[in-house]
Order: C-alpha cells, then structure tokens, then sequence
C-alpha cells in the first residue's frame, strides 16, 4: 500500500480536509489517493490515530519516506507502526511549505497530541482543573450578585431622586430633555451590567475550557477571538477617527448656522426684526422649514465620512428606511403642504377667533400636520391641515377697528308693520344690550322684500368676538322685549289666500312709536 502519488503525475487540485482529533489539527489532506478522497482519507487517519494504545510511557513517533508505484510521500509511524501516510501534494503550496516542513509539522502535532492524551488521563489534573473551575464559577456569581445587588440599589436612589428632582430642567429647542436624559443615563446603566455579566461569563468560559487537556483548544480560540474582535474594533475606531473628526466639525459648523438661523427668525417673530417679506406670523414655520432644510443638508455632506456608509448593510438599511418614508409618508406629505399653505396665506394667526367649519375659537397652534382650536365650551379641536385648506374660514379678529368686530342678526317682519317702527325698535333693543358698542352707532339693514315679509339685519360692533354669542343672546331678549313693549307682533306671516283687505301701511301709522326716523 502506498501513500502519495509521483512528482511527475499531474493531480487536479481539490478541496483539502483536515485530519483533527480532540478538537486539535495533527494534518491536512490536499490530494486523493486512488479511489479515496481527502475526506475519506482523513476519516481513516483520524480513526487509526484514536486506535493508538494508551498508557505508554514513551511513544516513538517518526516520518519514513516511501514510494508505491506512482505515489511517492511518507508513512506516519508510532511505535514501529503505520498511521497514515502524507502524499507530497499534500504541501500548502501557496504558502511555500515544503515536504520536510509538512513532515516535521504532522509528527509534532501528533506527539503534542500523545502528550495531551497522557495528561488527560491523570486524575491529579482533571480534580485540579474541576476544583480551579468551582472557584471560578463562584467568583463570577459573587461578581454579578454583587454588581445586581449594589446596582439595583443606585437605580431605586436614582428613580427616587428623579421623582422628587425640582432642578433647573434642562431646555433644547423648547423642550426640558432632562427626564430624556435622566431615562438614557438609567438604561445605559442597565446596558452596562448587562454587558459585564456577558464579558465576566465569556472569560469565565475561556478560562474553565482552558483547565482540561481536551477542551484546552476551544478556550484559545475564544481568547483569540475575543482578542482579535476588540483588536480589530480598536483598529476600526483609529482608522475612522479623521472621518469622525469630519462629520463633527460638520456637526459643530450646523449647530452654530443653525442658532444663528433660529436667532434671527426669533427676532422677527417677536417683531424686532420686521421686513415686508417675513412676517411674525410666518417667521416660526419658515424657521422650522429652514432649520430643517440645513440639518437635511448636512447630513448629505457628512454622510460619506460616516463609518460604514460604503457598506452593504449600511446601504441597504438605507434603502429599506426610503422605502418606508415613501410608502407611509404620503399622507404626511400632504399635511405638511396643507399647514405651509394655512401659514403663508395668513388666513389667521395664532389668538384669533375664527370660524372654521362648523367649529368657532380661539386658535391656540398652527403646527406643521395640524391646527388646534379652543372653543368657547373649553374643547380642544385639532384639525388636520389637509382638511383645513378645502374649509370655509370666518377670522372674526383680523378686520376689527379699535378691538372691535361687526356682528348681526336677522329678523322678519310682516309688511303691516311700519318698516320706521321696525327699524326704531332694533335700535332701541341694541341701545340696551350692553356691551354693544354705540358709537359708531348700530344700523339696520333691509336685506330682502320677501313674498309674506321684510327681512331685516341688524348690524352692530362688539369688543370682544369671543363673547359674541351671550351678546346676541341677550340682544335677542333685548329685541323681543322692545317688541312686545310697543305692541309689534314678531311674526312672519304666509298667504294661503288672496286676503280681504290689502295688507299695507296707511301714511297716518308710519311713525308709530316709538320712530324717530
């Protein structure tokens, strides 16, 4: 039997197979022999190594060069007795290994094994490394009861301290953030011993696996892969530090256009600063679009300097989140256009009372999606932007003289009623109500000479627009009051015949009391 194949006999190359036995590597198969492959090779040579007898002293471990026919290489011998056998193909040819080193590297790494093998045998270690373990097990549970125990004691302090806290709250952009930060400092908190219990367990786990000749190799691979992970996230940290150095001085040179922004619109929302083109009334959502538009534009300048932006994951996160904005921000979208339009076309501002709909108050907020009314019943009404662009709205604030605001009231009276008398009789009523403004002096309209009646409007001035409806109320008791005083019926009549008589004013009833027109 023979073991590799000539120099001279060319071998398609094919994917090698590792010889491992108690998680150690002894060799590595890169060519077939025959009609085995690598992998069945190695299967073979791993099943006769675990065939090896136990026990010896001392173990003679040796590489015979052969040949067989066409395959040239070297037996594995232990104690005078064929293991396996390497084919000189088996080089790692591209790393510039050669025969003799591939050799020399087999028999140590199966000697190391024969080594390993004897130590796991003796007792005196395994009770060592089981004892070493128990220890180190209860030094991790002391460790982590300890640090749960003292830290759920400091967050107990600290969410009491939170609830009594009267401090200076802490204001970013009209809004105290202190409680934001006071719940990110507790979870960070939380993160911390989280994270400390799963270091403390995965060096607890390094360590217990490095205490046994067998399991000796999966504690150096996670010690080396704990080493190498936090060699290369240092790595990464040193290598995109001028990147970060870029996209904080982006950061910085924002904040500061963006103060100085926000300055100036302030200024001309409190009126310091006026300008034809930039009213109070449209100075805070120009300030918001603007302020918006820069971080925007930052964040597209600093977005290449960003760790991981070239990435495939980065982009496709990316991507992902466009589509979201996309799909759900249509109607988004629509909001925000309708509350650009109620702000720039000034149909009210924030104090007034309007109309809008069917709903009548005081408007409290123009936000970006929507607008929110106090009623005079104490509601709160928020109404969407995009509604509010296609609604029919009433200001009752914006044209008022001196504070004031022209309001009315109609009625209709039968043409048997002197239209003098009439017209005197509204007065007189307005003339009584208080609150009605007098001078200018309060007017009566004939708005419509109906088929059975005239209809007549009374317009008059009240200060406050707010009170508009106990005005009228009392104005209403006011007028029937004078109606009835003077013996005028207030009544719209309706026709179903041709009457008798016909239904006029005769000249000596014009100026009935109590006319003075």
């Amino acid at each position: 039997m023979s073991f590799a194949v000539s120099e001279a006999l060319a071998i398609e190359p094919v994917e090698s197979s590792p010889v491992i036995v108690w998680n150690r590597e002894i060799t590595r198969f890169r060519a077939d022999y025959e009609d085995f492959t690598v992998a069945q090779r190695a299967k073979g040579a791993i099943e006769r190594i675990l065939e090896i007898p136990s026990g010896k002293a001392e173990y003679k471990i040796e590489a015979i060069d052969g040949s067989l026919g066409q395959y040239s290489g070297a037996w594995i011998r232990v104690n005078d007795k064929n293991i396996f056998g390497i084919l000189k193909q088996d080089i790692d040819s591209e790393s510039g290994e050669t025969f003799e080193q591939l050799k020399q590297t087999t028999v140590d790494n199966l000697k190391a094994w024969l080594d390993i093998r004897s130590e796991q045998e003796k007792w005196p270690l395994i009770l060592k490394g089981i004892g070493v373990s128990l220890i180190a097990f209860l030094a991790y549970g002391l460790i982590l009861i300890t640090s749960i125990r003292y830290g759920g004691s400091w967050l107990n302090k600290h969410a009491y301290q939170i609830s009594n806290d009267t401090s200076k709250p802490i204001i970013i952009g009209d809004v105290n953030v202190k409680p934001y930060l006071i719940s990110l400092e507790i979870g960070l908190f939380k993160i911390l011993i989280w994270g400390l219990g799963l270091v403390l367990a995965y060096i607890l786990a390094t360590f217990v696996l490095s205490q046994f000749p067998y399991s000796e190799p999966w504690g150096t691979q996670l010690s080396t892969f704990l080493f190498e992970l936090f060699q290369e996230f240092g790595l990464a940290i040193i290598a995109a530090t001028p990147n970060l150095f870029t996209v904080l001085v982006i950061y910085l040179l924002t904040s500061l256009f963006v103060r100085v922004v926000t300055a100036f619109f302030r200024s001309a929302e409190s009126g310091i600063f006026q300008s034809v083109w930039l009213q109070p009334e449209t100075a805070r959502a120009t300030r918001r679009m603007v302020v918006v538009l820069v971080w925007i534009f930052a964040l597209v300048v600093s977005y290449p300097y960003i760790p991981g932006s070239s990435s495939e994951a980065f982009k496709g996160i990316s991507v992902f989140l466009g589509l979201m904005l996309s799909l759900g921000s249509a109607g988004m979208v629509g909001q925000v256009v309708g509350g650009l339009v109620v702000v720039y076309s000034r149909a009210f501002r924030t104090g007034e009372y309007v109309k809008i709909g069917e709903y009548e108050g005081f408007i409290r907020e123009i936000g970006v999606l929507s607008t929110k009314m106090s009623t005079l019943k104490h509601e709160e009404i928020t109404i969407p932007n995009a509604v509010l662009v296609g609604t029919t709205t009433v200001n009752y604030s914006r044209h008022t003289e001196g504070g004031s605001a022209v309001m009315s009231t109609t009625i209709t009276i039968g043409y048997d009623t002197p239209w003098r008398q009439v017209h005197s009789l509204l007065l007189l009523a307005a003339e009584r109500t208080a609150h009605i403004i007098q001078d200018p002096a309060p007017r009566v309209m004939q708005r419509a000479l109906s088929d059975f009646y005239v209809e007549y409007q009374l317009l008059f001035r009240m200060p406050n627009p707010e009170q508009r409806y106990l005005i009228l109320s009392e104005l209403h008791a006011q007028i029937q009051d004078a109606f009835n005083e003077y013996g005028v019926q207030i009544m719209s009549p309706h026709f179903e015949t041709q009457p008798d008589e016909a239904v006029v004013v005769p000249k000596s009833d014009w100026r009935k009391p109590p006319s003075r027109l």
